[in-house]
C-alpha cells in the first residue's frame, strides 16, 4: 500500500525533517474503497473504465485516492482518467456531477489519441466451435417486399 503525504511543504533542496503525527481510524477498507468507486464508475461513467489499486492519502482529509482507468476492447488498458477520492471512516466519495464530467472529458480526449477499431475479418480457428455444423445463412433483399432467403452456404 502507498501512502501519499498531502499538503505537506517541503524545500526543493537540502535537508528534510518530516514528523507525521496523525491518528485516524479506517473504517472502509482499501478493497472496499476501490470496489465502491468500480461499482460508481459502471453504474454511471462508463462500463470501459474500472477502478486500480488506491492509495492512502493524509492530508487536511483522510481518503483512498483511487485511480480511475480506461479500458478499450481491442486495446486494454490504456491510461489514467483521474482518481476518485474515498473517505476512510465514512465513505464517502467525490463523486459528484462535476466531476463525473471531467472524469467523462479527460477519458474522451485520451479516446481521441487511440487508433481506431480494426475488426477481425476472420475468428481464429481456435475459437471455431468443433463438431457443430455451420447455421445456415439469412439473405436480406434491398427490396423490403422481397422473401427472405435462407442458404446453405
Amino acid at each position: 500500500m502507498t501512502i501519499v503525504l498531502d499538503s505537506y511543504i517541503i524545500p526543493e533542496k537540502g535537508m528534510v525533517e518530516l514528523k507525521v503525527d496523525r491518528a485516524f481510524e479506517i473504517k472502509v477498507t482499501a478493497e472496499e474503497a476501490r470496489r465502491r468507486v468500480n461499482r460508481w464508475l459502471h453504474d454511471e461513467v462508463s462500463m470501459l473504465m474500472r477502478a486500480l489499486s488506491p492509495s492512502l492519502v493524509v492530508g487536511e482529509q483522510i481518503v483512498w485516492r483511487v485511480p480511475a482507468s480506461l479500458g478499450m476492447p481491442h486495446l486494454g488498458q490504456v491510461g489514467t482518467v483521474g482518481t476518485v477520492d474515498v473517505d476512510v471512516t465514512t465513505g464517502e466519495m467525490t463523486n459528484t456531477s462535476e466531476y463525473k464530467a471531467e472524469l467523462e472529458r479527460c477519458a474522451k480526449a485520451l479516446a481521441t489519441r487511440l487508433p481506431p477499431y480494426q475488426p477481425r475479418k476472420k475468428t481464429p480457428p481456435e475459437y471455431v466451435a468443433k463438431n457443430v455444423p455451420p447455421a445456415p445463412n439469412l439473405h436480406i433483399p434491398e427490396d423490403e417486399q422481397a422473401p427472405l432467403v435462407i442458404s446453405e452456404e
